[in-house]
């Protein structure tokens, strides 16, 4: 499946990665660095995705304007995202233009000026980002999950920052942050497409020759299970529907698919239409209309989490069904038809990635020194049995384990302890 994958390590730290299709009109790059909310204090928290945003305000060469006019100007596109635990900054062009697109992004990852004018117009704009995820209910509801589950720990806090700490973090120190963050041992530049792997090295060594390893470079705060989690919040808003989100820790894995199991587990649950949540709590009883499952993955620790958007009215019977479905993985096997359905399913997905995201699956594997053998992901799957579903769910499912979130409207019943009640059941 990756015949044609190329690795390169240069000498300053930087990893070089390529996966050609020479029949491809198109060529992809892309710049990860293995930062994110996670490497910040409390102080600095919304400082990851801060960098994010002014990276693309303007260098010594090229204004805001002119970054995004080199690449949509030829046609492609440009951007970028900030994770918990990475930040990735991304352009896809025709095949020709893909020395101009890893110009621009090496120029702004490297040589951004963080114009204090800019900075202070850019913390507006961050913050009406922070009131549109206010605005909508399950981002809120999601948001305060993960503040439950990994309570008391970096990885517990929003993403973008609270908004009081973005309207006043200092530029200075943002650029030391950065500095001591974004080092090129943590930094993965990715080439896909109609793209030469030799080419490839040498256009990033001579862009990044002046790229040197911080001094002192501080390792994020390890994760323990012994951080006590906060099993259960209910939010009152000016809403109309009810959303239900449910965690369960699980152990570190670092990519979607290094645990076959958890993936399996997830998506018998509530990853697509055939799963059992889909089927049986909102084909069957009409008890939601949005209910799904995923997984929460980072190299120490994840977890698995469900959610629901429910009528008031339906919003605590809908709460009882999630947990009675959790309840049957830990009392019966997976059937046979049902475990092949969802093995089929899962290979199927996964073959299908190879051929349009493996260069993602690569990078991300590689970000964490996992092994990139998509062979072994595949027979790990396969190999899958229902007993290993079971015992899955048994370690997973225990009330202990569980954060439990509700944002309901204001006037709506039930209280809170009989919401908290469930967890026990």
């Amino acid at each position: 499946m990756l015949e044609h994958l190329r690795i390169t390590h240069l000498n300053n730290g930087i990893t070089v990665v390529s996966l050609p299709r020479p029949e491809a009109e198109s060529a992809h790059v892309a710049i990860r660095v293995r930062v994110g909310s996670r490497n910040e204090t409390e102080a600095l928290n919304g400082a990851s995705h801060f960098i994010e945003h002014m990276l693309f305000k303007g260098t010594a060469r090229r204004s805001a304007k002119g970054i995004s006019q080199a690449i949509e100007g030829q046609g492609g596109s440009i951007n970028a995202y900030t994770d918990r635990d990475n930040t990735c900054y991304y352009a896809s062009v025709p095949y020709d233009k893909l020395q101009r697109a890893l110009d621009v992004l090496v120029d702004l990852f490297y040589h951004s000026v963080f114009d204090p004018r800019e900075l202070d117009r850019e913390r507006r704009v961050i913050a009406e980002e922070i009131r549109m995820y206010d605005d909508q209910p399950d981002s809120v509801a999601m948001d305060q999950l993960v503040s439950q589950l990994w309570s008391g720990h970096p990885l517990g806090r929003t993403i973008l920052g609270p908004m009081e700490t973005v309207l006043s973090m200092p530029r200075s120190a943002i650029l030391n942050y950065r500095s001591e963050q974004y080092a090129p041992s943590r930094t993965i530049i990715s080439f896909g497409g109609r793209v030469d792997h030799e080419r490839c090295v040498r256009m990033v060594e001579r862009l990044t020759s002046h790229v040197r390893e911080p001094k002192h470079l501080r390792e994020p705060e390890p994760f323990s299970r012994a951080i006590p989690l906060e099993p259960f919040a209910l939010l009152r808003r000016p809403i109309q529907q009810t959303q239900l989100a449910f965690g369960w820790r699980t152990a570190g894995f670092g990519s979607y698919y290094k645990d076959q199991k958890l993936c399996f587990l997830s998506t018998l649950l509530g990853e697509n239409m055939m799963s059992r949540l889909f089927q049986n709590i909102r084909e069957k009883r009409g008890l939601c209309y949005s209910i799904y499952s995923s997984l929460a993955p980072c190299i120490d620790c994840g977890a698995l989490t469900i959610a629901a958007g429910c009528d008031p009215a339906k919003a605590y019977k809908g709460a009882k069904a999630i947990f009675a479905e959790t309840r049957k993985l830990m009392e019966r096997p997976v059937g046979a038809a049902e475990l092949r359905r969802t093995r089929d399913y899962l290979v199927g997905r996964f073959r299908l990635r190879m051929d349009t995201g493996a260069l993602g699956w690569v990078v991300n594997r590689l970000l964490w020194g996992l092994d990139i053998d998509a062979e072994a992901t595949l027979a790990a799957l396969r190999s899958v049995t229902a007993e290993d579903l079971q015992q899955l769910a048994c370690d997973t499912f225990r009330p202990e384990n569980i954060a439990f979130t509700i944002v309901a409207p204001e006037e709506s019943k039930p209280d809170a302890a009989s919401w908290a009640s469930l967890i026990g059941e």
